[in-house]
């Protein structure tokens, strides 16, 4: 019996394990990782700019949201070196409330795609609307066009009302995530932890 239970209760790790072996593409520009973009070809924010680009997340979640990659950098001799980016929710067609945020440093003169880490989970879910906003705290910083992807975008400066722009170029971003597990999952690892447990413990002569 104990032998069945312990075969049990390690298939359900390794299981569990098999299905969320990593994070992948949950939603972005492209839907690739790393976003491709073109050189020399941005959206510059500054202190007063702000940028926004509206996604959706694809079906089969609900997901934590977990990294994003975004393409940008800075012009030489200028300060720009990091990036204020927010997942924010949808307010009538405009940016809203943020509800997840991510800090980008380390940028360059170098065009290249930079990864952030979201430390708190954030739950996404299908047919939702999102946007991405960027933002930076010092000089600009120039976000990356994506590979010939056009869509909406949005802009405002200061505290000013959000300026929508249909069919435009889309900055190269990607957003990575894990499948949220279904309950029945979590209550099996649960039992495969407690069962891995107490055969660990040493019988009592």
């Amino acid at each position: 019996m104990k032998r069945t239970s312990l075969f049990v209760a390690i298939f359900c790790v390794v299981t569990f394990q098999s299905a969320y072996a990593g994070p992948i593409v949950i939603a972005g520009s492209s839907m690739e990782s790393p976003p491709p973009f073109w050189e020399d070809s941005f959206w510059g924010m500054t202190p007063t700019i702000d940028r926004a680009f509206p996604f959706t997340i694809i079906s089969g979640g609900p997901y934590y949201a977990e990294q994003l990659q975004v393409a940008a950098y800075h012009y030489s001799g200028m300060p720009g070196s990091s990036g204020c980016f927010s997942i924010s929710l949808d307010q009538s067609g405009h940016p809203g409330n943020p509800i997840a945020a991510f800090e980008i440093t380390g940028i360059t003169t170098a065009q290249t795609v930079l990864t952030a880490e979201l430390t708190y989970d954030t739950i996404l879910y299908p047919e939702t609307p999102y946007w991405l906003v960027g933002e930076t705290p010092q000089g600009q910083v120039n976000w990356n066009l994506a590979d010939n992807i056009f869509g909406t975008a949005a802009y405002r400066t200061g505290e000013d009302d959000w300026v929508i722009l249909p069919h435009t170029n889309v900055s190269a971003f990607a957003i990575l995530g894990s499948p949220v597990p279904e309950p029945c999952t979590l209550s099996l690892l649960a039992l495969a932890s407690l069962t891995l447990i107490s055969c660990r413990k040493p019988s009592r002569p």
